[in-house]
């Protein structure tokens, strides 16, 4: 009868050591599982904060690239009054006067290279004119000065450039000043 005692109570034993890895591999299974999340979790919040630096670095370097390509923009548009008084003198000058004074002709010619000079150091520091003539109105561009009717040109398209337009880089530095076609007179 001990000996029966003692093997019921090693199968019970037994029964509760096996009881007791069951339930020690079921937790370990569930401490194993929740470690994979918690890992799996841990690595998709760094592989965000990776692209997250990554963008806020690209948008850094945008914005120092935009910073130095603009940063001659106040200068620049204080420097454009001299190239519309460069045209403005070369301009002002009537055409029959120009060929009936040689000194008078050559100070044109030297007053067209400067300002061809200072358009070109213009050109090479971003900053761009566009043309305006014959092209059709748009107000991003363009401030119309007039309207008037023209036998030749449809109703929109720039007839005239009162003063010329400027870019620096790809934006708008200065808007050319235009008369704008109203297209033919309706009679």
């Amino acid at each position: 009868s001990e000996k029966k005692n003692e093997k019921d109570s090693e199968l019970t034993k037994e029964k509760k050591d096996r009881s007791v890895l069951k339930k020690n591999k079921n937790s370990e299974e569930l401490v194993i599982k929740d470690l994979k999340q918690k890992l799996k979790d841990a690595e998709d919040k760094l592989l965000r904060s990776l692209a997250e630096n990554d963008n806020l670095r690209k948008r850094h370097d945008k914005e120092i690239e935009d910073n130095l390509k603009y940063a001659t923009k106040s200068l620049s548009y204080s420097m454009l009054t001299v190239a519309d008084n460069l045209n403005r003198a070369i301009e002002s000058i009537p055409k029959e006067e120009i060929d009936k004074a040689p000194i008078l002709k050559n100070l044109i010619i030297g007053i067209q290279a400067v300002e061809k000079e200072f358009i070109d150091v213009l050109d090479k520091n971003g900053v761009t004119k566009f043309d305006s003539l014959h092209e059709k109105f748009n107000p991003e561009l363009h401030q119309a000065v007039s309207k008037v009717h023209d036998d030749e040109k449809p109703e929109g398209i720039i007839i005239s450039e009162m003063q010329k337009g400027f870019k620096i880089g790809d934006r708008l530095l200065r808007p050319s000043m235009v008369v704008v076609s109203m297209g033919p007179e309706k009679k």
